[in-house]
């Protein structure tokens, strides 16, 4: 089986001396009535042609290429949008006065459950800043509970702050906004993946933390009661700058010749851009067993091609255009058409 993986942020069809425009993707086609080697596919004027193959322009170095492959064995061709990632959203409801005699405790003990995985993990923040000898209105209450918990070092699970009384927690780069906190809510955010909004600075490396918040306990603080519960579900997205640059990294040594020790330094450029969201475009294709084909007999003859083309940009796809990157995919293979 061979699997690659090219990115592009425009489609285009300009060479220079041979190389394709930078972050550029483009079809290339043998076809028989061309005896002068590779050339751009035109939807609009060729027909049928023998052999197509996916060509990626590089920052440095040589154009990336997929194998070649012949259209009428893709025996799959599928997309998905991107789409951004979202906070895991947990909430603590806050109601009624907290009246908290003075010397007395007042203390509210919070856990936090991260459930990815087999085994859960947990946190436990102790909320002190609840003022004795005062009567505390459920708002301020959020307040106090937002400092403790600001101020706290956190696991990289959960986002470094939290929202109350209709302000916004700031989000990782990329994620959707998490919604404004409702007045006497206090809203915890899970981490996303590549999500930096950590109490490290580091980069959370896992998939969406889905989270919640449990009252372990209140001590000497009145009538308050304390509630939770769940309003956001977390989801990892689809063609997020940290997923398609994770697994562009983890393909370099098939796509950029990494494993070249002639050709050092050996590390090339990524091809995602920070910033940059990717619709995702999967083809595979198997070989037809002839000379030509180049089949391997005994081993797994599959082309797995993943590629990853920008968001929004009109010569990636735009409907009907056939001049466009995924509407020229749409003419060449003999399958049922995608939008992204």
């Amino acid at each position: 089986m061979a699997r690659q993986f090219l990115i592009g942020e425009l489609g285009s069809t300009t060479y220079s001396s041979g190389k394709l425009a930078d972050t550029g993707l483009n079809i290339e086609v043998l076809d028989v009535s061309n005896d002068e080697g590779p050339i751009s596919y035109n939807a609009s004027t060729m027909a049928n042609p023998d052999m197509f193959r996916i060509v990626q322009g590089t920052t440095s170095g040589p154009n990336v290429y997929s194998n070649w492959m012949n259209p009428k064995n893709v025996i799959a061709f599928d997309g998905s949008s991107a789409e951004t990632s979202t906070h895991h959203e947990a909430r603590l409801v806050v109601t009624g006065n907290s009246v908290v005699a003075a010397g007395a405790n007042n203390d509210l003990e919070l856990k936090f459950v991260l459930h990815n995985g087999v085994t859960e993990e947990f946190w436990h923040l102790n909320v002190t800043s609840i003022p004795a000898g005062a009567t505390t209105a459920d708002s301020a209450a959020d307040d106090f509970i937002k400092t403790d918990y600001d101020a706290a070092t956190k696991p990289d699970w959960l986002n470094a702050t939290c929202s109350v009384n209709g302000t916004l927690a700031t989000t990782a780069t990329g994620a959707a906004s998490a919604a404004a906190c409702t007045s006497t809510h206090v809203q915890f955010l899970g981490q996303v993946p590549g999500g930096t909004t950590t109490s490290s600075g580091d980069a959370w490396e896992g998939d969406a933390a889905r989270i919640s918040v449990i009252v372990v306990s209140q001590n000497d603080i009145g009538t308050a009661t304390f509630t939770t519960s769940e309003s956001t579900r977390g989801e990892n997205g689809v063609g997020t700058y940290y997923s398609v640059k994770k697994f562009e990294d983890k393909m370099k040594g098939i796509m950029y010749g990494y494993y070249n020790r002639r050709n050092l330094p050996n590390t090339p450029d990524n091809g995602a851009v920070v910033g940059s969201t990717y619709d995702m475009i999967t083809l595979v294709a198997t070989k037809d067993g002839s000379s030509a084909s180049g089949q391997i007999h005994g081993v797994d003859n599959l082309d797995e091609i993943f590629i990853a083309g920008k968001a929004g940009v009109s010569t990636i796809y735009t409907a009907d255009d056939l001049t466009s990157f995924v509407e020229k995919l749409n003419t060449l293979l003999p399958l049922t058409g995608i939008t992204v």
